[in-house]
This record gives C-alpha cells, sequence and structure tokens, in this order.
C-alpha cells in the first residue's frame, strides 16, 4: 500500500467522520482514532478498522436517511477506484498533420527512446507555449533536401520521415543531429530553420507505420513500429523542387522569371515572408491546397520594373511603393481570400526590399508588388514541404 494512498484514504474517510454531523459521537470519536497515523506494521489493520467502522455508521444511518448513503460511497469510491487507462491510439502508414495553427512556439529539446518490448521506437518534441502546426510526410529513402540550400542529406537507414513545424523556432543550446541507431530510428537531423519554418529527417531501418500523439505540457510524440507493421502502401512521392544540388543556391540573373503549373483546383496563400540574408534579401510565399486539391507550386511570373509604381488589379488604381524600383509577382490559379490572414502590406525596409503589397486577388488570379531601394537581380526557388516560392533579391 503506497504512502500517498493510505494519505487519500486517510483523508476521505476523517472527513466523512467529521461532516456527517448524525454519526453517534462515540462511534465518530473511534474512527477519528482509527484514522490517526501508526507506525507503519500497523497502518493496514488500522485502516481496514476505520474503513468497517465507517460502513457500519453508514449503514445506521442509511435507515434515517437512505440519501446519505449515496454521498459517502461515492466519496469512497473515488479514492478507491483507479483512473481508466487511455484508449491506445493506432499505428498509421499515412502521412499526418496536426498541432494549431497561430501557435508560436520553440523546441526546446529532442528526446529518442527504444520501447522494443512494446514495439515500437519514439521520439518527443518538447516545446514552450503549445504544440505549432506540424505535418509529417513519409518517405521510402533517407535522402533529403535541406531548406532552402537544397542540399542533398542521406541519413542513416533506407526509409525516412519528414516533420515540418511552422511558427516555430529551436532553442541555441540543441543539437542538430541526433543518432540513436535504435532499431526503427536510427538518425534525426536539422534540416531548416528559416522564417520560423523548423523541418526535421529522421532516418528509419525501413518503410514502417507511425503513431503521433499530442501529449500536455506542448509535446509531440512520434512512435514508430519496430515489426509487424511495415506499410503495405507506398509512401507518397515528394513534389518536384528546383533547387541546384550542393550548398550553392544557384546565380542570380537580371531577367524575369516564370515557373510553375497552373494545373488542378487553385491553391490558396497561407503566408508572406520576408527577411534579409548575406547577401540578399528574401520574399517567401506559401501555399496549401484546398479541400480535394493537390499540393503544387501555381505558375507565376515575376517581372522587373525601373520603378516603383503599380496598378492594382482589377481597380486599376495606381499605387506607388517605397524605393525606386520594382518588382511585381502574379500567380495564376492562386488565391488567399480566404485562407492568407496576415498583413498585405509589409514594409520590412531592408537593404533592397522596402514595402511588399498585395495589388489584387480576383478570379484566382493573385498579384503581389514589391518596392526596392535600387534595381537589383533576382534568383528563384521553388521548395516543397510546404509548398513555397522563394524570391531572392541581390543586395550590394
Amino acid at each position: 500500500m503506497s504512502d500517498d494512498f493510505e494519505k487519500n484514504l486517510r483523508e476521505h474517510l476523517h472527513s466523512e467522520a467529521q461532516e456527517t454531523r448524525e454519526f453517534p459521537r462515540r462511534l465518530r470519536g473511534r474512527i477519528r482514532d482509527g484514522i490517526a497515523p501508526r507506525a507503519r506494521t500497523r497502518m493496514a489493520p488500522q485502516l481496514t478498522l476505520a474503513g468497517a467502522l465507517v460502513l457500519v455508521a453508514v449503514a445506521v444511518l442509511a435507515v434515517r436517511n437512505p440519501t446519505i448513503i449515496n454521498v459517502v460511497t461515492t466519496n469512497i469510491k473515488q479514492i478507491l477506484q483507479p483512473s481508466p487507462s487511455p484508449t491506445p491510439q493506432p499505428f498509421l502508414c499515412q502521412d499526418q498533420s496536426g498541432g494549431s495553427s497561430g501557435v508560436t512556439a520553440t523546441l526546446l529539446n529532442i528526446r529518442p527512446g527504444a520501447h522494443a518490448g512494446d514495439g515500437y521506437d519514439r521520439v518527443v518534441f518538447d516545446f514552450n507555449g503549445g504544440i505549432p502546426s506540424w505535418d509529417l510526410t513519409r518517405q521510402e529513402s533517407a535522402t533529403f533536401t535541406r531548406d532552402a540550400s537544397g542540399q542533398q542529406v542521406t541519413l542513416d537507414g533506407s526509409a525516412g520521415l519528414k516533420l515540418v513545424f511552422r511558427d516555430s523556432d529551436v532553442s541555441s543550446s540543441l543539437g542538430t543531429d541526433l543518432t540513436p541507431r535504435f532499431t526503427s530510428i536510427r538518425e534525426i537531423t536539422q534540416l531548416g530553420n528559416f522564417e520560423r519554418v523548423l523541418t526535421y529527417g529522421i532516418g528509419l531501418s525501413s518503410s514502417q507505420c507511425v503513431r503521433v500523439l499530442q501529449l500536455s505540457n506542448s509535446r509531440l510524440v512520434i512512435d514508430v513500429a519496430t515489426s509487424g507493421s511495415a506499410s503495405t502502401t507506398a509512401a507518397p512521392t515528394p513534389l518536384p523542387t528546383v533547387s541546384p544540388s550542393g550548398a550553392d543556391l544557384g546565380p542570380f540573373s537580371c531577367l524575369d522569371t516564370s515557373g510553375g503549373a497552373d494545373s488542378g483546383l487553385a491553391v490558396q496563400l497561407t503566408a508572406v515572408r520576408v527577411a534579409h540574408q548575406p547577401g540578399f534579401d528574401r520574399v517567401v510565399f506559401e501555399f496549401a491546397p484546398q479541400a480535394g486539391g493537390t499540393a503544387h507550386l501555381p505558375a507565376y511570373t515575376v517581372s522587373r520594373q525601373a520603378s516603383a509604381k503599380f496598378v492594382k488589379d482589377p481597380s486599376g488604381m495606381p499605387v506607388t511603393m517605397r524605393g525606386s524600383a520594382g518588382l511585381r509577382i502574379v500567380f495564376h490559379g492562386a488565391s488567399g481570400a480566404s485562407s492568407y490572414n496576415g498583413s498585405r502590406d509589409l514594409t520590412p525596409g531592408l537593404p533592397v526590399v522596402q514595402e511588399v503589397e498585395q495589388l489584387g486577388d480576383f478570379e484566382a488570379v493573385l498579384s503581389w508588388g514589391a518596392g526596392l531601394s535600387r534595381s537589383s537581380c533576382l534568383r528563384t526557388l521553388e521548395l516543397a514541404n510546404p509548398t513555397r516560392l522563394v524570391i531572392d533579391v541581390q543586395t550590394p
């Protein structure tokens, strides 16, 4: 019998004896004496006696007042009956997502652990401030693409999981690579940490089904089966990325550029981010598929112009942004009317990118403009998981 159990039972019995004033005075006294702490060797018979006395008193009082038996027995059941165990969640051989949109959190720790006896390996991601929005993608190889360099990295194993957290950062004290070498989970590596998009790759010994648990205290738990649950469904094919191999992001070009694809249902704009990096200012447009659609980057054009004057679509109203030059970015097959909640006029005041403003969102044609402090050359990157168009504007 544990100390906590004894303490709780003693408190309940004492409370019932004190508050039930209809107990005969001598009987209440005997109950209190039986509940009083004693040496460990006498604890079990002592509590048994006290409990028996309470039950006798309840039986006596039930004749006088039948409703009291419900009050007393209910409270005693609460301490004697164990809490029900949570229902185990199933392992799924499919991509998964969850978390809370709008939650901004910092990753504090990553804790891998082997549970071979229970049939899985586990990795726990500890956050502060809640669990941010996340996507878990299965893949049939342990080769990943770093974000946003495009550099290829191969982890230990023959299959993998890609985990993307949005609106997230990572503690500076946390390492970027773990090699637990468990039965299923072989290696965990940070693939990217840019503009509050945090990405990790998990190298697996083989393709296995996964269970994801969102626990209290801001913990995301990923359990990977160790045997008997290999996926019978091929992992989804990753979206193509247009990015150079190796760490080099590619050259800047002083020409207009285009790409993407206008196919299927229109995609939804979810985020616009602007930041400065060594040698360039960066503008990122992030998209997600609508219900029933597939993830893809919409057809786009990025046009350079010698002024920061634009025309809004479809009103034709002129607008002048900060700066002396500009970029016009037009997406076909995209909209942010119901999906984008951020500012539609950003003024970051970076070395070159001075202002970024929405110019139009009409009939699945989405257009934005960027005011530049000077005419600059560009570099565009098409990235996946999540789907993004990255525009790098060269700085002096």
